[in-house]
């Protein structure tokens, strides 16, 4: 019973030690261990978890692999309609996962950029264009209620390695697309600003298939002038993940229970606005649900993992800086798909509230004991689903240089107000060729709410 209470990033314990530490040779040792492959309904968040510790150390083929294993089995998922009721009416862990709407994007995100760095664009053209559909097709199924319904770094991913294969008008549509959806979405729902790279690129790739108008149009909108890449240079495109995103942790709501018509029972939290109508029926388990008055509910919430560093600027050989910008804030994502699904969550908590209520009423007409049984075993079981991917970054960032022909070195710096740190990097440019590199920094500062508040409430770290 003490295991089952505790949450899936406790479970991890052990990996997230070595993550943390940055010792990811071991972490990758660690999911060796053919216990990590179970329970079978965890299979999805081993593939993620593996593949993004393989990328972490350089092994893009491995790596893909999993990534790809991923991609099929939520393509094929189906549901076990058996472990679909234990979830619903005893504990969502039961369930089979098949990952946030926003990790199924992220699958591709890793795919992308597993084949940009093994030079394979072909193939990353197709794995980032699945992302697109990947967020497309979830915005299908949430509805009206999506607020990320539209992935604004995909299609900015997308251009950038269409102008890795010189298709410049198409990398121009595609990184249209993504300023579109950074103004009306990302801005408005999720605090991310337009990239000043996605200007730059915008206009650079503008002028160079003589879209004069256009030029015209987004330098007075961005108030900068299109540059072209100098001659005898090639462009390095840099992604730097940063920290670590979001972990799940448990919540509660207290609903007090009034009568319905018909043989429903109200649930409602006046503060928050809620009223879950749940057909019970029988007189007397109305009447038992109703003498509770107040019920608890479990459901599940995020917790930041506040990055060390907040910022980065790479730094060429001519000691050159060039900034990074946010392309996509995962962690603000994190909360709010969490938020646009929020009444469908709380609603499943309350009708597996009641199914407990009336087995306990059941058994309680059979025997007294059993029926305390019953009740206790129903708290027990009583768990919000906090399995996630804990290994995604907290935000994606990116920058583009333009460096001589040539090998060069370049610098990047992460820094904060509380630590700063310089990682140094070997890059071979050639004509006519983009060089896509990648880094993750894994340190965080601490634990906070989605305000920024710290949260004094885990001790693994």
């Amino acid at each position: 019973m003490l295991s089952a209470c505790a949450t899936y990033y406790q479970k991890q314990f052990d990996l997230m030690q070595y993550v943390y530490s940055g010792n990811i040779e071991q972490a990758e040792h660690l999911m060796k261990d053919a216990k990590w492959q179970k329970p079978t309904r965890n299979i999805l968040l081993f593939y993620l978890n593996k593949g993004t510790i393989l990328w972490m150390n350089g092994k893009n083929k491995e790596s893909l692999e999993y990534f790809l294993k991923a991609d099929n089995y939520i393509e094929d998922y189906r549901k076990n309609y058996a472990t679909a009721i234990a979830a619903t009416l005893i504990n969502p862990n039961y369930s089979t996962y098949n990952g946030e709407t926003f990790e199924q994007v992220l699958v591709h995100y890793y795919a992308t950029m597993n084949f940009v760095q093994l030079e394979d664009f072909d193939n990353a053209l197709v794995a980032c264009k699945r992302m697109i559909a990947a967020s497309q097709r979830m915005n299908d199924l949430m509805g009206k209620n999506n607020k990320y319904k539209r992935d604004a770094f995909a299609h900015n991913l997308l251009g950038m390695i269409y102008e890795a294969q010189h298709d410049y008008n198409s990398a121009f549509v595609a990184y249209r697309n993504a300023l579109e959806i950074y103004k009306d979405d990302y801005a408005k729902h999720l605090g991310t600003s337009i990239p000043i790279q996605l200007k730059k690129d915008i206009l650079r790739t503008a002028k160079m298939i003589n879209f004069s108008e256009e030029v015209y149009l987004y330098e007075n909108e961005f108030k900068m002038k299109a540059e072209l890449m100098p001659e005898g240079y090639a462009p390095l495109v840099f992604f730097w993940n940063n920290g670590l995103g979001p972990v799940k942790d448990e919540s509660s709501i207290n609903f007090a229970i009034t009568p319905g018509q018909n043989g429903y029972m109200n649930f409602v939290n006046a503060d928050l606005g809620m009223n879950f109508p749940i057909y019970v029926g029988n007189q007397d388990d109305r009447k038992n649900i109703a003498a509770l008055n107040v019920v608890r509910v479990a459901w599940p919430k995020y917790v930041s993992r506040a990055p060390l560093y907040n910022q980065a600027v790479l730094k060429d050989s001519l000691n050159k800086e060039y900034k990074f910008d946010i392309g996509e804030d995962i962690n603000a994502i994190a909360y709010k798909s969490l938020d646009d699904r929020m009444f469908k969550e709380i609603s499943e908590v309350i009708i597996r509230f009641a199914f407990k209520q009336i087995a306990t009423s059941l058994a309680k007409k059979e025997n007294e004991a059993a029926g305390v049984a019953v009740s206790i075993l129903g708290a027990i079981t009583e768990k919000a689903d906090t399995r996630n991917w804990q290994l995604i970054p907290y935000s994606i960032n990116y920058t583009r240089a333009f460096l001589p022909l040539g090998k060069q070195n370049v610098v990047l710096t992460t820094s904060s107000a509380k630590a700063t740190e310089n990682n140094t990097f070997f890059v071979d440019m050639k004509a006519g060729k983009t060089n896509f590199q990648a880094f993750q920094t894994l340190q965080f500062s601490n634990y906070t709410d989605r305000l920024g508040n710290p949260i004094n409430m885990f001790n693994y770290h």
